[in-house]
């Protein structure tokens, strides 16, 4: 019998696959349970309208973020931080205080998106951002000492 899997099920498939499975199997555990639907061409072409859907939804996000990486590349964040006669800063820079001023300077991402080592002394580092899956660019960011 061909089902339309409506939930991943371990060994059997993802979420929108179509699979061919024993007739008392689906029958007397899938459907009743809620993880198929028995597949009809309705439903195929109702499923396959959807995944078209899905990749024109995926290619314009993919386009979004390959803008915002030529955006970001070559950007240079300044972090002010408090710090000592010997540039050791009071605490450390972290991704959240780079998220924080990438978003005064009008482009918003998520702090778990930058890969960074904290920095405890002011100067110049870099900063990986991975926007997408296969997008990731540099950012130069530089700390500089604030009035304390």
């Amino acid at each position: 019998m061909r089902v339309i899997m409506l939930v991943d099920v371990k060994g059997l498939g993802k979420s929108g696959e179509i699979r061919d499975v024993k007739d008392g199997y689906a029958r007397n555990f899938l459907i009743p349970k809620g993880l198929v639907k028995q597949a009809t061409p309705a439903l195929e072409r109702e499923l396959a309208r959807q995944q078209q859907q899905q990749d024109e939804r995926n290619a314009r996000e993919r386009a979004q973020m390959m803008e915002l990486a030529s955006r970001l590349k070559g950007m240079v964040v300044v972090v002010p931080a408090k710090a000592g006669d010997q540039g050791r800063l009071f605490g450390a820079v972290t991704n959240a205080d780079v998220a924080k001023v990438l978003v005064q300077q009008g482009v918003t991402v998520d702090r778990k998106k930058i890969s960074m080592d904290p920095i405890k002394h002011l100067g110049d580092f870099s900063a990986v951002i991975h926007l997408s899956p296969g997008i990731q660019t540099d950012v130069a960011v530089q700390v500089v000492g604030s009035e304390r």
